[in-house]
């Protein structure tokens, strides 16, 4: 079996799960609004909590509507009462950007900047393929317009690693895009028909005393926008890139 077939196989597996969370978890989320996501997979649904103290803690299950009926319990052992091993700020990161989605109906409003007024909107995160014998996975899949953007999320500034692999993920999307439009039309509840190229983004520590970030031209002869981050407090603020043409 070829590896582009595996790769169909995990899509097509991930796009019915993802029918499985919106017909009997949506309203779950929604009570939950901002605290809980309910990521699709190639195997399941895994439960996440979005909590700043307890990011991306969860499990995984087969069984949504069991799920649903045992929610606020499952979510209590998996989610609340759970302690990280480790300290994982690229996880809190990542939960700070999706639990602000849920909160404004899946819109990221923190990483929209300069965007011309081309809302972002939140579809899945960490979602892996078979890939070059081991898997890739995406921190963060977005719609702008009519164009998919992939996010990798770094609280270093590991440019070659990051550059590699948000060229490598944008381009598993435009070569499955017909699965990609039925994941994002069962997400976002709309028909989606998507436009190419896959937009690819690197979010990253912000340096200070640069009102720009000094790799943004470099990364835009790539195709690649950049945004730089910063902590303060519980929360981030973010220095947006300038838009790619395309």
């Amino acid at each position: 079996m070829s590896v582009q077939r595996d790769q169909r196989d995990w899509l097509n597996q991930t796009i019915e799960w993802a029918k499985q969370i919106e017909a009997e978890l949506a309203e779950v989320r929604k009570s939950r609004l901002g605290e809980v996501h309910f990521r699709p997979t190639s195997k399941g649904v895994t439960l996440i909590s979005l909590h700043p103290d307890r990011p991306q803690l969860g499990m995984g299950f087969k069984g949504v509507k069991n799920l649903k009926k045992k929610f606020e319990a499952k979510f209590q052992t998996h989610c609340v009462h759970r302690t990280p091993k480790r300290r994982t700020p690229e996880k809190r990161l990542q939960s700070f950007l999706i639990a602000n989605a849920y909160r404004n109906a899946r819109q990221l409003i923190n990483l929209e900047g300069n965007s011309g007024g081309a809302e972002l909107f939140f579809v899945t995160d960490e979602l892996s393929l078979p890939f070059d014998g081991k898997k890739i996975v995406c921190d963060i899949i977005v719609l702008q317009r009519d164009q998919p953007v992939v996010i990798e999320l770094k609280t270093q500034r590991q440019k070659k690693q990051l550059v590699k692999q948000v060229i490598d993920y944008a381009t598993l999307v435009e070569e499955h895009q017909e699965q990609f439009c039925q994941l994002f039309s069962v997400i976002l509840k709309r028909k989606i028909v998507l436009r190419r190229p896959c937009q690819r983004w690197i979010v990253w520590p912000q340096l200070p005393g640069y009102d720009r970030d000094p790799q943004e031209e470099s990364l835009a002869q790539l195709n690649i926008r950049v945004v730089g981050y910063a902590e303060i407090g519980r929360g981030y603020e973010f220095q947006v890139g300038k838009r790619i043409k395309g």
